[in-house]
């Protein structure tokens, strides 16, 4: 069996978890998410502490690194959802970057439709903000989203196998 496939039936099956158990996924993810972030800052640490003697300043670094992960994967597996987190930050990111954009293209635009396409910019900018603000405050939501995306993630893999053959 193609691995394509197989990919697109197990993110149809992904999907459907998602969307029918928004819940538990959201906290499945969180959790998965914890106990990554807490295996890599042990182990930054560790690694941070064997080369102590060779690199001073690197080993600072990744000790530090280490640390801030750990606190980190225990804030995801307690306290934060991961899923509404890091999707919200990734919003933030992008919001703020259109922004910047937009508001640098109405200052340089030299033609109207610059200008025109500068503003559009800033305001999707605005709109990815309140996104941002929209998945963190309801990881439910998030969670649903992410769901539809794996179902046509799934179908995008089955479609592509079934054409090649």
């Amino acid at each position: 069996m193609d691995y394509r496939k197989i990919l697109g039936i197990l993110f149809i099956i992904l999907g459907l978890l998602f969307m029918v158990y928004p819940v538990y996924s959201a906290e499945a993810v969180s959790l998965i998410a914890g106990v990554c972030l807490i295996a890599f800052g042990i182990a930054s640490i560790i690694d941070g502490f064997s080369i102590f003697s060779v690199m001073t300043n690197f080993s600072a670094v990744n000790i530090l690194l280490g640390i801030c992960a750990v606190l980190l994967g225990v804030l995801f597996i307690y306290e934060i959802d991961a899923l509404s987190f890091i999707i919200g930050f990734q919003f933030y990111l992008i919001a703020f970057v259109l922004m910047f954009v937009g508001i640098v293209g109405m200052f340089k635009g030299i033609e109207s439709l610059s200008r025109l396409a500068s503003v559009l910019i800033l305001i999707l900018g605005i709109i990815a903000v309140f996104l941002a603000s929209f998945s963190i405050a309801q990881p439910l939501y998030t969670a649903i989203i992410v769901g539809i995306c794996l179902i046509l993630y799934g179908i995008t893999f089955l479609a592509s196998s079934i054409t090649e053959n």
